[in-house]
């Protein structure tokens, strides 16, 4: 009887470690992605560029090792501690070194110190230290006091990094806070001074007020990059707390306005005209990209000839793949402002990129335009899309905070511009059960801002007027007006003579604030005139959208993302692939092993009855 009882536990263990392979699916965690490559004295590939899966906390030595493996690394002792001579049978010979860089940029600390990024291109190059680097620019970041915080000169530089890398390079990761807005990263604090109230930090490229974002600029040999702490005094009439008499007088419009009658909120239709001509021209002599191409196009101004043609080559080059959602966002609505049809850019679909895209790699901005871009035309969106546009939207919803107001990473801190955002994503679909109630409690949140002077720049002003004209309602009056103005009156007393619009105050326009007011005046006439959002565009009778098939692959298909999306600078997880696991390995053995003893157990009850 007792054998009889080891057999059945015997056999019990069996299928213990047999079902012990049926467990739900566990989530892998999907670290940081990178790439290490190792250049010769002539730059020749000794190991071509090879991703990576960063580890956690892997500095770029190990992530060396990871690439080309620790047999193939050699050491020499100094005063330093050992120093890397050879790389896959590579030697560095008198008066050379291996040279360190991080996305193209001669880092500040060695590779054995450095704590490898999301997305950092590592690269070990063998370096002649007797002859001059042939790409180098310089850095200084200065605080409000005019003093230095930090100075750097001759970095050399490799391939095509921007500003914003070498600002992280050169100051550390930790050094360099930010935020992502429509536009990119904006710059918020470094070496710990934030730029707060009417402080902003200033990039300039050889002494200039550059036009375009620090992350945007692509370093070139010689640049002297530099960050400032500024501050825009307050805009007149404003008395600083955000409350405005009377506009800025805009300039001579370039074309006859409308007759002289009020609109809605009280702004007379050729005044509003002139701002958006005076504007327009202002946009039209500095850089147009595709936020000043959107509102040119809805304005009904001519654009440039070769925006098309740019872009184009641009989608072209990159094969229609782009590290940035909101790249490929921004050119879809581009390309269809221009009159070309983004589902086939150069034999590239934008739009399918977008709604199988991973719209969440750069937090709400990134959803919400992904709902713009879907929702711009008549574009057919395959129910076997990762994101459909009720996903998109459920996505959204079910992220507002208690406040009525969201935050681009999902915290509980609601901020002004990321709720405007979202609701002009939202404004289309204001009256669906399930969205109608999260629209008004957003416009009550955005309200009491403006009310309590929390809106307190001419872009926070323009992304909240553009939000309220795509809901069709007036942001010049009601809730969002007070002493006798309104919020475009307000956004309106940045606007200078030359026609552009400055931040915060001032009489200096810059471009990038206001390619943000030329989209809120251009929303704001079409809601006056009755001719519905500023993101609803058409495609020409020449690029029809192209028909892609409904049909759906349960084997593909994959849900949007819930409870396993996080918050930036947390971990994702994925579920692991059935290829993944030893389930099935565990169920052979596990059979033959039940087999193995059934005909044992039967034998001994023969021999032992």
């Amino acid at each position: 009887m007792l054998k009889r009882k080891n057999l059945w536990m015997a056999l019990l263990l069996v299928m213990m470690v047999l079902t012990s392979g049926f467990q739900t699916p566990v989530l892998a965690a999907e670290g940081n992605q990178g790439s290490v490559t190792v250049l010769g004295l002539d730059t020749a590939a000794v190991v071509p560029e090879k991703t990576l899966q960063y580890r956690e906390k892997e500095t770029a030595a190990e992530a060396l090792i990871d690439a080309v493996g620790k047999e193939n690394l050699e050491y020499t002792d100094s005063s330093y501690g050992p120093m890397l001579t050879g790389i896959n049978g590579v030697k560095a010979g008198d008066k050379q070194f291996w040279a360190f860089f991080i996305n193209g940029i001669s880092a500040q600390v060695g590779p054995d110190s450095y704590v490898v990024q999301n997305g950092d291109k590592i690269t070990f190059r063998l370096t002649d230290y007797t002859k001059p680097a042939q790409s180098t620019v310089s850095l200084k970041v200065v605080d409000d006091k005019k003093n230095p915080v930090a100075e750097f000169s001759s970095l050399e530089v490799i391939g095509n990094p921007n500003a914003f890398q070498l600002l992280q390079v050169a100051l550390g990761n930790d050094q360099v806070g930010f935020e992502e807005t429509q536009y990119g990263k904006m710059i918020t604090t470094l070496k710990g001074i934030k730029a707060e109230g009417s402080n902003f930090w200033g990039f300039y490229v050889d002494g200039k007020m550059a036009p375009v974002g620090a992350e945007s600029y692509q370093l070139q040999n010689g640049n002297q990059i530099s960050f400032q702490l500024e501050s825009y005094t307050p805009a007149p009439g404003d008395g600083g707390n955000g409350e405005t008499t009377t506009p800025a007088t805009p300039a001579t419009p370039t074309t006859p306005t409308t007759p002289t009658t009020p609109s809605p909120g009280g702004i007379s239709a050729d005044i509003l005209q002139t701002a958006v001509n005076s504007t327009s021209a202002y946009v039209l002599k500095n850089e147009v990209g595709e936020w000043q191409v959107i509102a040119l196009k809805q304005a009904g101004k001519a654009l440039p000839k070769d925006y098309l043609a740019g872009v184009k080559a641009i989608v072209k080059e990159k094969q229609g793949k782009f590290s940035r959602i909101t790249d490929t966002e921004r050119y879809a609505l581009g390309i269809l402002a221009a009159g070309g049809n983004p589902t086939n850019v150069e034999g590239y679909n934008l739009i399918e990129a977008i709604y199988n895209g991973n719209v969440t790699k750069q937090g709400l901005n990134g959803v919400a335009y992904a709902l713009v871009a879907l929702d711009s035309a008549e574009f057919t969106i395959p129910n076997s899309a990762l994101w459909t546009k009720e996903k998109l939207i459920s996505y959204l919803t079910d992220r507002q905070n208690s406040d009525g107001g969201w935050a681009w990473d999902e915290s509980s801190t609601s901020d002004i511009d990321t709720t405007a955002m979202i609701l002009t994503a939202l404004a289309p679909f204001k009256d669906q059960p399930g969205v109608k109630e999260k629209v008004e409690a957003s416009v009550k949140y955005l309200s009491t801002q403006y009310q309590a002077s929390k809106i307190d720049n001419s872009s926070t002003a323009a992304q909240v007027v553009i939000a309220l004209s795509a809901l069709g309602m007036d942001a010049n009056s009601g809730d969002f007006s007070k002493d006798n103005n309104g919020l475009v009156q307000y956004m309106l007393s940045f606007q200078n003579k030359d026609g552009g619009f400055d931040w915060q105050g001032g009489d200096v326009s810059d471009p990038f604030t206001t390619s943000q007011a030329v989209q809120a005046l251009v929303a704001y006439k079409l809601f006056t005139d009755g001719k519905g959002s500023l993101y609803h565009l058409t495609l020409s009778a020449d690029n029809p959208a192209v028909e892609t098939p409904a049909v759906v692959t349960p084997q593909t298909e994959q849900p949007a993302p819930t409870a396993t999306v996080v918050k930036t600078n947390s971990q994702t997880g994925h579920a692991l692939p059935n290829t993944a696991t030893n389930m099935y390995n565990l169920l052979a053995l596990g059979l033959l092993l039940i087999i193995a003893g059934s005909v044992f157990y039967i034998k001994q009850r023969k021999q032992n009855p």
